[in-house]
């Protein structure tokens, strides 16, 4: 074994078990003693961190053009640290959130009535959301409700890592969830077995990743490169699609907020019907993201792909 990879897998070994140990203490420690704690950690990270903070800078600055100054940027850059911060409180504390009641102490829920009548067409939901304040927690609220749901996501290099997040994710005690790799060759069938079963695909589109088929939508009235999973699964399926997502409050509980369906515009054609239908959806989470800017993943290279690349891998 390299030097290299022996302080790769020492690496992934130490915050494996950092990181399941923040999981075992994180039900004994006060809640808001743990924000406190890691929202000036996160605020430590700003200064300590200039790749990632001056990513967010300079996409904030390009998606908001000449109404964003520098010191606008950087003032809500170090708020974004702040926020990621204040919502891995309670990704950590998942364990201790073994019911409905459980979690509703810490989180306020809008608009479920939306989802309500889509999934009571029995036609499958496309549940739509994004990188916006603790977004696990809208898998975890829809599992502890008890909805049927599939999820994917990008599996972790070190395989003990990934089974520890995804379990925390989950809640096995309770898992009622599906979850697929997005390496998993089998995933678009299970995704659309579920929805034909009437269940909830739990999908985000809002960032650039080339490990999916893509294709060149609007965000924020710039091109960006969109997975089109999601559309291809509604079209499929004839599935509704709900937007929802998740946003940190000034009183330190969260609220998750349901809007209502948008629209599945289907006219025969069907790379047309992809395009259009990824763009509203794009609108829906963009409209989400201008509510609370200082709470979605600005670090992330958004609009990395340009639309001279073949985005069709």
């Amino acid at each position: 074994m390299s030097q290299r990879k022996g302080w790769k897998k020492l690496k992934y070994e130490l915050l494996y078990w950092a990181l399941k140990g923040l999981l075992i203490v994180a039900g004994w420690i006060p809640r808001s003693l743990l924000m406190w704690f890691f929202k000036n950690l996160a605020g430590i990270a700003y200064y300590i961190m200039p790749k990632t903070r001056d990513l967010a800078i300079e996409h904030l600055k390009y998606a908001y053009g000449d109404e964003m100054t520098d010191d606008k940027a950087k003032k809500m850059t170090k708020n974004l640290f702040k926020n990621l911060g204040r919502n891995f409180t309670d990704v950590i504390r998942y364990p201790t959130m073994n019911s409905v009641d459980d979690i509703l102490e810490v989180l306020e829920v809008e608009g479920e009535e939306h989802l309500l009548e889509a999934y009571d067409k029995g036609k499958g939901v496309i549940l739509l959301t994004c990188h916006r304040g603790a977004f696990d927690m809208v898998g975890y609220y829809l599992n502890l409700k008890k909805y049927s749901c599939i999820a994917i996501g990008a599996k972790l290099q070190d395989p003990k890592l990934n089974e520890l997040l995804v379990n925390n994710r989950r809640n096995n005690r309770h898992a009622l969830s599906d979850f697929v790799e997005r390496s998993d060759p089998r995933g678009s069938i299970k995704m659309f077995k579920k929805l034909k079963d009437g269940g909830l695909a739990f999908l985000l589109i809002d960032q650039d990743t080339d490990k999916v088929q893509n294709t060149f939508v609007d965000f924020y009235g710039k091109k960006a490169a969109t997975p089109i999973g999601a559309a291809v699964l509604a079209l499929k399926a004839d599935a509704a699609i709900i937007p929802a997502a998740v946003k940190m409050q000034p009183n330190g509980k969260h609220m998750l907020t349901f809007k209502p369906e948008v629209p599945l515009i289907k006219t025969g054609d069907l790379k047309n019907d992809i395009n259009v239908n990824t763009q509203n959806m794009s609108l829906a989470l963009e409209e989400f993201i201008r509510e609370e800017p200082e709470q979605w993943v600005w670090f992330h290279e958004r609009w990395k792909t340009k639309p001279t690349e073949d985005v069709s891998k």
